[in-house]
C-alpha cells in the first residue's frame, strides 16, 4: 500500500492523534510534515473509512489523557464538576501536547493553563474565586509529585531523630520529596475532606503557606506560618537548625527569640512529617552561639 518506511508511518502517525487541530487539519499538518497521504497509510475497511478509522485513534489518544488527568485532579474534578472539568482539562490537553514519554508529567503545567486561561473581566467574589480552580490544581500537583518523587525511606543518612534539647546542635535539610506552596486560598482542609468523599464548599480567600512531603511513603500535607514556610525555604541545602531559624525570623518580621523557641519543638514535628530531616554532617558551626 506504501513504500514509506515503518518509521515514517510511526511519525505521521503520532502527528496526526498529537497535533492541536480538527481531524482535517491534523492529517493536513501529517502530510506536510511527513509527505504521507491518508491512503498511503490507512486503507478503508470493515464498513469504515480511512478517516473514520484514522480519528478513532485520535479521539482515543485523549480519551486515554482524559483519564489521567482525572485521575490526577480529583479534588479539582470534584469542585467544577465533570463538564468543566472535562473542558479544560480537553483544552489543555491539545493545545498544550505532552513531550514526556512519561503519563506522570502530564498535569505538570495545568495549574498555569488554568492561570493563564481565566475569564478577563471579572470582580469582586467572583474574580477571587476564579483563583482557587488553579491553586486547587497547583496543590494536587505537588501531592502527586511527591508520591512519585525521591525521598528518605533508602536513605541511611536521613535516619538520625531530632532530640528538642539539642535541636540547635544539628544540621537539617529539606528532603528531597518536600514541595512548598503560597496559595491564595486555604486549602488544606479543602482537599483533605474531598478525598473523605465530601463536598466543601469553596473557603474564603487568604494567602496559605503549605508544605507536601512524605515519610515513610505516606504523603502529608500540612498548612504552615509564614515563619514555618520560611525556615523549611532557609533548609533547601544543609544548614545549622539555628541558623535556618535566624533566617526565617528574619524574612518574616518575627522576634528572633520567639521563632527560636517555637522551631525547637516545631522541626520535631517537621521531621515526622517528612518536611526537614537532620543530617549526619553536623559541625561545630551548627551550634547556637553563646
Amino acid at each position: 500500500m506504501t513504500d514509506h518506511s515503518l518509521g515514517v508511518l510511526q511519525q505521521w502517525l503520532t502527528s496526526v492523534v498529537t497535533v492541536p487541530a480538527d481531524l482535517p487539519g491534523k492529517l493536513q499538518t501529517a502530510r506536510e510534515r511527513h509527505d504521507v497521504l491518508l491512503n498511503e497509510a490507512v486503507a478503508d475497511r470493515r464498513g469504515l473509512s480511512a478517516e473514520e478509522r484514522v480519528g478513532i485513534y485520535a479521539r482515543g489518544y485523549v480519551l486515554r489523557l482524559l483519564e489521567c488527568m482525572r485521575a490526577d485532579f480529583p479534588a479539582l474534578r470534584g469542585f467544577t464538576g465533570d463538564g468543566v472539568f472535562d473542558a479544560f482539562a480537553r483544552a489543555y490537553i491539545i493545545s498544550k501536547p505532552s513531550t514526556s514519554p512519561s503519563l506522570s508529567d502530564l498535569g505538570a503545567g495545568f495549574a498555569r493553563f488554568l492561570e493563564e486561561t481565566k475569564p478577563i473581566g471579572a470582580a469582586g467574589e467572583i474574580a477571587a474565586l476564579l483563583d482557587l480552580p488553579p491553586d486547587l490544581a497547583r496543590l494536587e500537583r505537588a501531592r502527586a509529585e511527591v508520591h512519585r518523587a525521591p525521598g528518605t525511606e533508602r536513605d541511611e543518612s536521613w535516619t538520625e531523630p531530632l532530640s528538642p534539647l539539642a535541636v540547635f546542635d544539628r544540621t537539617v535539610q529539606a528532603t528531597p520529596c518536600l514541595r512548598l506552596l503560597e496559595l491564595r486560598f486555604p486549602l488544606v482542609d479543602f482537599l483533605k475532606a474531598s478525598d473523605r468523599g465530601e463536598r466543601p464548599a469553596a473557603p474564603e480567600p487568604r494567602p496559605s503557606h503549605v508544605a507536601v512531603g512524605r515519610l515513610n511513603y505516606r504523603v502529608y500535607v500540612e498548612e504552615l506560618e509564614p515563619w514555618q514556610h520560611a525556615l523549611l525555604q532557609a533548609c533547601a541545602q544543609p544548614v545549622p537548625a539555628y541558623e535556618a531559624a535566624r533566617q526565617a525570623a528574619i524574612a518574616t518580621g518575627r522576634d528572633a527569640g520567639k521563632v527560636l523557641a517555637d522551631a525547637a519543638l516545631w522541626l520535631m514535628v517537621a521531621a515526622d512529617f517528612g518536611f526537614v530531616r537532620p543530617r549526619d554532617i553536623a559541625t561545630s558551626s551548627s551550634r547556637r552561639p553563646a
